[in-house]
């Protein structure tokens, strides 16, 4: 049976980890598909698909951020911030790869240079941006325990 310090361990892994998976599993499934298109105009259409993958990206990093900050590992904010720019920067490389599966997609290396620079400006969040935030917002960052 398991005793209340380690099942309040795996509920708290399962609180803060549990968004990290499901938004990977969205990406994925997002990227499954044959051609997603908002508008029939080009131009329009490719400024919204960048700015998507900037903000989902912007979002995975803080996901990873706020799971690495309030689980098990207790170390410098710099280490934590690095650890999750990495690993959303090669999230966003083996989603690349598999849309070199999916028919009618292609895997580019413009778009993992969008997603880093997404994941690059939720780095930026955290270290430069989250400090200097106004009380209401940084009650948000709080609250949602970025910060």
């Amino acid at each position: 049976m398991l005793s209340l310090l380690n099942r309040k361990a795996i509920n708290r892994f399962f609180y803060y980890w549990l968004p990290v998976f499901f938004w990977m599993g969205l990406i994925f499934w997002l990227s499954s598909f044959h051609k997603l298109e908002v508008s029939q105009i080009s131009w329009q259409d490719f400024i919204f698909r960048k700015a998507a993958h900037f903000s989902e990206y912007t979002l995975l990093f803080l996901l990873y951020y706020r799971a690495f900050k309030n689980s098990l590992i207790k170390t410098d904010k710099y280490k934590l911030v690095y650890l999750s720019l990495f690993l959303a920067i090669l999230y966003s490389m083996s989603d690349e790869y598999h849309q070199t599966f999916v028919s009618g997609r292609s895997g580019r290396l413009f778009d993992v240079t969008v997603d880093s620079l997404g994941s690059l400006f939720g780095a930026f969040l955290v270290t430069e941006i989250s400090p200097l935030l106004p009380g209401r917002w940084r009650k948000l960052f709080e609250k949602l325990k970025i910060i």
